[in-house]
């Protein structure tokens, strides 16, 4: 498929990873400059376009046009919604979709046009609600046939990642930390949210990376310990 990926960061290079996977053909879309030239280095199957995703003709040039999917990943809810809605608009993309902060965008959105919006918190939330168990060390649930893995984690005093921002730790690639639940409020982390004791962190990563995240997570020791139960 033809999927265009517009903003983001850690997010949109985790995805971006795992879109290679199935053999797609990737365009980013970024108006962070340095960010552009990371991903050119990072992924020479992806064609890298400099410029805001906002912008018709940006999108143009882009090369959306007739795209199956588009998907927008920027920080403001409503400049994902303008992506989407002039995706379709303007570009006869088939399918749109977009990250949302506020969980009550979600129904919004859809009403709005856009295909598919997806919010961590509303979807953390569904979650928890329907988990049997909240209490064990790790939880792993596979998604799409296993290719990728959600964990939850609940993180001890003694784990190597407590007292670090997320930009510090030693994640391996394809592995983000979606949500952060610290006792009453759920985060969506960036680069600069340091990890507490006590903190549940929801992570997303592929099988092959799994023990390689819990090791940046735990430390050697902890994850050691972990694998053999």
């Amino acid at each position: 498929m033809k999927i265009a990926v517009a903003g983001g960061r850690d997010e949109a290079d985790f995805l971006i990873g795992l879109l290679l996977m199935g053999k797609h053909r990737l365009t980013a879309i970024n108006g962070d400059r340095k960010y552009c030239e990371h991903l050119a280095a990072d992924y020479e199957d992806v064609s890298v376009i400099y410029g805001d995703p906002g912008k018709d003709y940006v999108m143009e040039d882009a090369g959306v046009r007739g795209a199956d999917i588009v998907i927008a990943l920027t920080d403001r809810d409503a400049d994902n919604l303008e992506i989407c809605q002039m995706a379709k608009r303007l570009f006869g993309v088939k399918k749109t979709v977009c990250t949302v902060r506020n969980p009550k965008n979600v129904e919004i959105f859809e009403v709005l046009g856009v295909d598919r919006a997806i919010s961590a918190t509303y979807m953390l939330a569904h979650y928890i609600e329907q988990a049997s168990v909240v209490e064990e060390l790790v939880k792993v649930m596979p998604m799409d046939n296993q290719k990728v893995l959600m964990n939850e984690i609940k993180v001890r005093a003694d784990y190597e990642a407590v007292g670090k921002q997320v930009m510090e730790l030693s994640l391996p690639h394809n592995t983000i930390i979606s949500c952060i639940i610290r006792d009453l409020d759920v985060l969506v982390p960036n680069g600069q949210t340091r990890i507490m004791a006590g903190d549940r962190l929801v992570v997303m990563t592929v099988p092959q990376n799994q023990q390689d995240m819990l090791r940046g997570i735990m430390g050697d020791e902890h994850e050691t310990e972990c694998r053999k139960k």
